[in-house]
């Protein structure tokens, strides 16, 4: 009998901004790489284990997109204990990615940890901003409109999106998705001083979904749209009906819902 994998789980932040995504490309024509997440991640893995490492991510976000509580894996390479593996990474990671937390697991029957099938389910913030004055400090994490916000609206459209539903009309068009239903356990619209933030968990999502939620609900903000037309998108499901893909700055994924390991203090 093989003896069971050991996987090492890592809480990933990062700043998406300088990314193209989560997830590794191949080199561009030229032969240059494309910086992502998941390659700069395993290239810092690499150097501490003398080997190439494979890091498999809880959620693939996008180019632009940012996140608190991303969950990683890969399979022990290194003697480096957890509670040293942070600092070891910090040291090897930029500025612009971290890793806050590292844990040992080992799935069930000895497998390897799968995070996109191991966890909970996701928590994701899309921050909205409603003023004229810009401001360099936010622009790289939200979306800007010049409109005010009915959160009420909001939040009464976000209520009926809540449930088990078919979300294709919330898809971008090249989503590869099997099948287009979905499970969304909660939306809250917070009022900001200076915008809202609309906060979506669910157990999972489609390509571009929540971008898509937050578009359509800022269209029901700013009066452009009934928080009743949520209903006929979700029993007559067509993206041409629904909002705005809105903006990958403005979207953060808070984080990753993980057995027994919530976020680090």
């Amino acid at each position: 009998m093989l003896p069971p994998s050991v996987s090492i789980l890592l809480r990933v932040a990062y700043d998406g901004t300088d990314f193209h995504g989560w997830a590794r490309q191949r080199p561009r024509a030229d032969g240059s790489p494309v910086r992502t997440v998941q390659a700069v991640l395993e290239d810092a893995v690499a150097r501490l284990c003398g080997r190439e490492v494979t890091v498999r991510g809880a959620s693939r976000t996008d180019a632009g997109v940012h996140a608190v509580g991303q969950v990683a894996a890969f399979e022990r390479c290194t003697p480096i204990p957890c509670a040293n593996l942070v600092r070891a990474l910090g040291d090897a990671l930029p500025r612009d990615l971290a890793v806050t937390d590292a844990w040992e697991e080992t799935g069930p029957g000895g497998v390897a940890i799968e995070p996109r099938f191991a966890n909970l389910g996701k928590h994701y913030a899309y921050r909205v901003r409603t003023t004229i004055r810009r401001d360099p400090f936010a622009a790289r994490y939200s979306w800007q409109i010049s409109a005010a916000l009915d959160v009420d609206a909001m939040s009464a459209a976000g209520q009926r999106i809540v449930g088990t539903h078919d979300f294709a009309a919330f898809r971008a068009a090249g989503c590869q998705a099997k099948t287009t239903v979905r499970t969304i356990t909660a939306v809250r619209v917070r009022p900001q001083a200076d915008g809202a933030t609309i906060d979506v968990e669910g157990l999972a999502f489609l390509h571009n979904m929540v971008r898509i939620i937050a578009g359509t609900l800022v269209e029901v903000g700013s009066g452009r749209r009934d928080p009743a037309s949520i209903d006929g998108l979700l029993q007559q499901p067509d993206r041409r009906d629904a909002g705005v893909t809105a903006p990958a700055e403005g979207l953060t994924l808070v984080e990753v819902h993980w057995p027994a390991r919530g976020l680090p203090p």
